[in-house]
């Protein structure tokens, strides 16, 4: 059984800055750079021994980065000196493999400071604007709603792409590129401090400031902003439910994250129950905003609840090419499905289904790795295109209207494989934003460094798999509403399909 993917939402990258404690002892710069180097090293050895990209003959490139990557984020090291240019040394190496299921965390912060400028930015349009001050600032700060224009010489997009994204997230289809202006904030390294920024103020003077920066403890960091008033709000945080009116069912799937207890589990199955006793449904929309991903198996509960499955002609089946699995076998995977396995009976039951399923797999990688195997394959049928559905005369068992998929950026990892199930589905209509994308190495374990720190990494690659790596799913019709304003993204998303579908689609 696979294990569930570490939801790889962007902001999840963004809040790994959080601290977990208070108190820090202070540190030389030599020791922090031992430090850097000591998680270096053991990052390394794991990329070698645990990740499956580092014995796929049929992706050479993964090699060449977890040689060479490592040789230049050793370089960095000597520019080290604190807690965050230690993580930036790091994350160099871990970034460049572009994977969002591979991730150096903060967990071993203890206090130690931020060093930031006092100022953020954010994105709008083709601007950078300033959009927050840090409260009581010591020195002045450029007006909210200034725009960027240039820092001591280079232009924002040139500052973010060499001094920011190599240090978060290089991938440019991943959600987390829209929270790199604000990652400017924090240099990632001591001499990548601006010296000089130009402002362009609302009423169109141009402004050349200073930039100074200050040591602030993380609890202020993330507390003690001054907001414009259009960032005083956080989106609406959305969870898994549905709607039906008029005949339209519109079901939010925003989280496929592993219920955490019994009664939420309870009401997740009494979700399913409702679903499939609807009758009347004209329109189904699965809208997954914000849905960073999780266990796939909770979206393929929710599309056949409301669907009753996909049925299709399975004559010759056979001559279809293979889609398979195969999970590196390693310590770090033997040590992570028995902590699953045990986690699974706690929460579902020693009985349960998923916890059998959990164990038996946990037992069949000890039995690989007491063979001296490599890899223990996770069978998961053929690859069936949607071309192939067509043609085999693909349809829904219970339900035979339109269907609609809704998503956003943040749309990654199992949010991505319930992406391709409603899109399998003949005649379905994309709309929203363009997904985030994965590579073939998804569900992913942990191992803690020797800094306190944790490295989450990928355990397991796709063979076949109907989506490519990196591949991003574009919609049809892409929508101009806000997508965190329910109303505005239901009205537009209506109107769609109303023009596409007039007879079939029912008025908002």
């Amino acid at each position: 059984m696979p294990l569930p993917a570490l939801r790889a939402c962007c902001a999840a990258l963004l809040l790994s800055l959080l601290a977990s404690g208070a108190g820090a002892t202070e540190r030389t710069a030599a020791e922090w750079q031992a430090a850097a180097r000591a998680d270096l090293d053991a990052v390394h050895k794991l990329i070698l021994t645990a990740h499956p990209g580092s014995i796929d003959d049929l992706n050479p490139g993964f090699k060449a980065w977890a040689e060479q990557g490592y040789r230049e984020a050793l370089q960095l090291v000597p520019r080290v000196n604190s807690y965050d240019s230690m993580m930036s040394a790091v994350r160099y190496y871990v970034t460049g493999f572009r994977d969002g299921h591979l991730l150096y965390s903060d967990n071993a912060r203890r206090g130690y400071p931020m060093l930031v400028n006092g100022w953020r930015l954010h994105k709008q349009g083709g601007d950078y604007v300033v959009d927050a001050h840090l409260k009581d600032w010591p020195a002045p700060l450029p007006p909210i709603g200034a725009k960027l224009l240039q820092c001591d010489g280079r232009t924002p997009d040139a500052i973010l792409a060499s001094d920011v994204a190599p240090f978060l997230d290089r991938r440019s289809n991943s959600k987390m590129a829209e929270y790199l202006p604000g990652a400017l904030t924090l240099p990632a390294l001591p001499d990548l401090q601006l010296k000089r920024c130009q402002f362009r103020s609302a009423d169109g003077a141009v402004m050349d400031m200073p930039i100074t920066y200050q040591g602030v403890a993380t609890q202020r960091f993330f507390r003690e902003w001054s907001k414009s008033p259009q960032q005083g709000q956080q989106p609406q945080r959305r969870s898994n439910k549905f709607s039906f009116q008029d005949g339209v069912l519109w079901v939010s799937a925003a989280s496929f994250n592993t219920l955490p207890s019994k009664p939420q589990i309870a009401e997740f199955d009494t979700m399913l129950a409702e679903l499939g006793k609807l009758e009347g449904v004209r329109l189904m929309v699965f809208d997954v905003r914000g849905n960073g991903g999780g266990s796939s198996a909770i979206g393929d509960k929710i599309f056949t609840a409301a669907t009753g499955g996909l049925d299709y002609d399975k004559q010759d089946l056979d001559k279809l090419p293979r889609t398979y699995a195969q999970w590196r076998v390693s310590d770090v995977l033997l040590e992570n499905t028995g902590k699953f396995a045990r986690s699974f009976a706690e929460r579902y039951g020693a009985d349960s289904e998923q916890a059998r399923q959990s164990a038996a797999f946990a037992q069949q990688v000890q039995q690989a790795k007491a063979r001296g195997e490599t890899w223990v394959e996770q069978p998961a049928g053929r690859l069936v295109t949607r071309a192939d559905i067509a043609r085999r005369g693909g349809k829904l068992r219970r339900y035979s209207g339109p269907v609609a998929l809704l998503t956003d950026a943040s749309c990654a990892s199992a949010c991505l494989d319930f992406a391709d199930q409603v899109l399998s589905v003949p005649g379905a209509v994309h709309l929203g934003r363009t997904t985030g994308a994965d590579t073939l190495y998804i569900d992913t374990g942990r191992a803690t460094l020797p800094s306190g720190n944790v490295l989450v990494l990928p355990q397991k690659v796709w063979r076949n798999r109907l989506r490519g790596s990196d591949e991003a799913l574009v919609p049809s019709v892409v929508l101009k509403a806000d997508m965190d304003d329910d109303a505005a993204v239901r009205a537009e998303t209506l109107a769609a399909l109303s023009a596409l579908q007039p007879r079939q689609q029912a008025a908002p």
